[in-house]
């Protein structure tokens, strides 16, 4: 069956996560959100279609949102997604499925798994468990997914609203007097919402709230204005990505 996976993707855990699974069913596409930013409209026309993605706020990232809104999808299209998450996946399945119906379609299968966040923050062991599990975990939905299992995530239930639910800088993500104004943040962005001005990154509000720039950033000059428990939080990455990967996230350089 020929699967294409979007990914979204600020510290590497989701990037990783759906590389293992492309690689895992085999004859998949795999698709950065970032890089589908500006287009219009998407027509997707394979036979299983699959969403990797953070869990913010017990939500998806806005961008997840603003992707599956202006796609088209095949009337039989089994849709399913992957979360990963640090403390629990909220009401995703019940978001996704409610989004999708907007498009005419459902959603075929939620899954997801435990891995360091980006914001709050684990005990080092704990952090350090999740990866290790990270393998096991993606092989368990590989199955579930080569199975085909489906649910009814079907739901009234009014959700609340979340902070994620637009793209806003509500984290007061702004940069100190150790910017050097080098441009990686920039570079990174997904969203394209940071600039440098005399000689400093200066973020806009088209922020999804990632925090790419957060973590990456080499001289630890960004920090979360508004948000003082975490403001400065250890950095972290995926190890088993770089730079460049979330570089090219813009560019939509895999297949």
């Amino acid at each position: 069956m020929n699967t294409v996976i979007y990914y979204f993707s600020g510290t590497g855990n989701s990037l990783t996560t759906a590389r293992m699974i492309a690689d895992g069913l085999g004859d998949t596409r795999l698709v950065s959100i970032a890089s589908k930013k500006d287009c219009l409209s998407i027509s997707e026309n394979a036979e299983r279609v699959g969403f990797v993605f953070p869990i913010y706020y017990g939500n998806m990232p806005y961008s997840v949102r603003e992707l599956i809104s202006k796609t088209v999808f095949k009337p039989d299209a089994f849709i399913f997604s992957v979360c990963t998450y640090r403390g629990h996946s909220g009401d995703i399945a019940l978001r996704m499925d409610q989004l999708l119906r907007t498009r005419g379609r459902t959603l075929s299968l939620s899954l997801g798994l435990p891995m360091p966040g980006n914001s709050f923050i684990n005990a080092p062991e704990v952090d350090q468990e999740h990866l290790k599990n990270q393998k096991a975990n993606v092989l368990s939905i590989i199955e579930k997914i080569e199975l085909g299992e489906k649910e009814d995530y079907y739901s009234k239930k009014v959700l609340l609203s979340t902070p994620v639910d637009i793209a806003s800088n509500f984290r007061g993500i702004k940069a100190d007097d150790n910017c050097t104004g080098c441009g990686l943040c920039a570079m990174i962005c997904p969203r394209n919402n940071i600039k440098i001005e005399d000689g400093r990154a200066q973020m806009g509000e088209d922020c999804v709230s990632c925090l790419a720039c957060f973590h990456w950033c080499s001289r630890e000059a960004i920090y979360m204005s508004k948000q003082e428990n975490i403001a400065r939080r250890k950095k972290y990455h995926h190890p088993d990505i770089d730079v460049q990967d979330m570089i090219l996230q813009k560019y939509d350089t895999e297949e």
